[in-house]
């Protein structure tokens, strides 16, 4: 009985400690929202209408970029400063910089389920270099350069005539099945049924049209449960398609989707008054900038550093982006997209000065007539008997020409005549750009789907006369820069050497950058995980995609800490 009554005793005793122990503890309990894996399914509308399905394609077609983005896999792809990472295939080079081994991840299938191999990526790259491949003329051209060869399943080998380091933006190209299209040429790819029905190894696979009135009204993807990738949490993807963004706006409001490829001029008013529709905004890889014709003759002027620079202080961006663009621009300083990883962020901020302007034509011996005064039609400068005279064109519509107006009102207060001349945006190109045929000219230039910053095409000067280099610009300091960066793979000393040329560049003022425009998405406050960061092109806004949820559920935590 004693021994009973000490064990009894020590029972007591330890009870006592632990209610002491619990009375010295509090209690804490956090409820946290977590997504539901494999469930919900997110609707978007799309403005526009696909074509075909198909990477091989898509280039002309902001839709089928869009769809195969999520459809489609490449050998890389690029991080959100457009830096080339591994998605199919990992890389190495060799020493000479001409050859690129790229070697296949384990396990790899299309959503048929057949492995994905070396063979697929060969059959694709055949295709690209087909002389009858409807795809853009220049991608043809780079691939019918390269030789490729294939070791065993996992390898593919790219061999270049002379090294180039963007050649890895060219490696994203969605792969297709060569057991699907084999037999099928070039020529006739966009007549494939395949571009109706396809198969490919990216995250989303397909799951049928949605149609009305004999019209194709919609798209439906399901998640790929073997993609070789991070998985999405979403369960399904639908796509409607609509004829402009004010019906994409209105099939949000009536809850057919759940958000809007994107938003611009008139619709983005009414847009920022829904409460639960979230925009996101980044900056679209293009710019708008006036090409100045350096080569022409009848134009001396324009060859004159100080005269460039005295324009470029004369234009005022921030009014044109405030006044013209409802403020869906950021005026432009270099000809590299802010957010690559090439962008020199040492660049001072484009600025409107008249004063200094007027002082650098005067310098430069442009003066004003002695007796002249401001909007009077001698307030003209001239030098040598000749006056500071040019027409600019500008593409034929209101935002365009206003654009145009603006900067030729600006001008005009400095003593610069300027005629603007409407031309239709379609023949801009052809007619005057590639020929030389104008004093200056209005142009917007998209970057997309080139996330390599390369400013080669446009500023070297072998480019200057059959080129894109439309502004003449025979810098030799610049094209050496921009000759090395082509062939040095290090990304931090081709970066150091794009940022010594956006520095040339400001000095010089080959061209006259106006404003980088922007891109503003929508998506309901119910999608969780959304962001946006830069873009290579609009359908980077996917880029996240596989942490967006729509259901999730509460987990409930208790923690137990000490009371001080």
């Amino acid at each position: 009985m004693k021994h009973l009554r000490w064990q009894a005793s020590i029972a007591i005793l330890g009870l006592l400690l632990a209610l002491g122990l619990l009375a010295g503890q509090t209690r804490i309990v956090t409820v946290t929202e977590v997504p539901v894996l494999g469930s919900g399914t997110y609707r978007e509308a799309l403005i526009g209408s696909p074509r075909a399905l198909n990477p091989l394609l898509g280039h002309f077609n902001p839709v089928d970029r869009d769809l195969n983005r999520l459809i489609f896999s490449g050998l890389t792809r690029f991080d959100s400063a457009g830096r080339p990472v591994a998605d199919l295939a990992n890389w190495f080079v060799s020493a000479d910089q001409l050859t690129y081994t790229f070697i296949l991840k384990p396990d790899l299938t299309w959503h048929d389920g057949e492995p994905l191999t070396a063979e697929d990526v060969a059959f694709t790259v055949g295709l690209m270099q087909a002389e009858n491949y409807p795809g853009p003329e220049d991608l043809k051209r780079l691939w019918q350069s390269i030789t490729v060869a294939i070791s065993g399943t996992q390898t593919v080998v790219f061999t270049l005539p002379e090294p180039f380091a963007p050649f890895l933006d060219y490696t994203d190209f969605g792969v297709v099945p060569r057991h699907h299209l084999e037999g099928v040429a070039a020529a006739q790819l966009p007549q494939a049924a395949f571009n109706l029905q396809p198969v490919g190894s990216g995250p989303w696979m397909f799951d049928g049209w949605e149609a009305s009135n004999g019209q194709v009204t919609g798209l439906k993807l399901k998640a790929f449960p073997a993609y070789h990738g991070q998985k999405p949490i979403l369960s399904g993807l639908e796509f409607r398609f609509y004829p402009d963004g004010a019906s994409a706006l209105a099939a949000y409001r009536n809850g057919d989707v759940l958000g809007v490829s994107r938003i611009s001029g008139s619709e983005l008013s009414p847009a920022l008054q829904l409460p639960n529709l979230r925009l996101y905004t980044a900056l679209e890889p293009a710019y708008t900038l006036i090409f100045l014709n350096l080569r022409d003759e009848t134009l001396p002027f324009l060859k004159e550093k100080r005269v460039r620079q005295a324009l470029s202080l004369g234009l005022n961006r921030s009014a044109m982006v405030s006044d013209l663009l409802d403020g869906q621009a950021v005026p432009a300083n270099s000809p590299v997209v802010p957010g690559s990883w090439a962008y020199n962020q040492d660049l001072p901020k484009p600025r409107y000065d008249p004063a200094e302007a007027a002082r650098l034509l005067d310098s430069a011996g442009w003066l004003l007539p002695p007796d002249a005064f401001p909007g009077s039609a001698d307030y003209v400068r001239q030098k040598d008997g000749a006056p500071m005279r040019f027409t600019l064109l500008a593409p034929n519509d209101p935002t365009h020409l206003a654009l145009a107006e603006a900067a030729r009102a600006t001008w005009a207060a400095l003593g610069v005549a300027v005629d603007v001349a409407p031309v239709d945006a379609a023949a801009i190109r052809s007619q005057y750009l590639e020929p030389r045929a104008f004093q200056a000219a209005l142009v917007d230039f998209s970057l997309a789907g080139t996330p390599d910053p390369d400013p080669y095409p446009l500023w070297h000067q072998t480019q200057v006369e059959s080129g894109q280099n439309y502004a003449g610009w025979d810098d030799r300091l610049s094209s050496q820069l921009l000759e090395q960066a082509r062939i040095t793979l290090d990304l931090a000393q081709r970066a150091r050497l794009y940022q010594q040329f956006q520095s040339r560049f400001a000095d010089q003022v080959p061209a006259l950058l106006l404003y980088y425009p922007v891109y503003n998405y929508a998506v309901d406050a119910r999608v969780g995980g959304v962001t946006l960061g830069p873009l290579t092109e609009a359908s980077d806004r996917f880029a996240g995609l596989s942490n967006w949820s729509l259901v999730t559920r509460r987990l409930v935590v208790e923690q137990a800490t000490p009371t001080p």
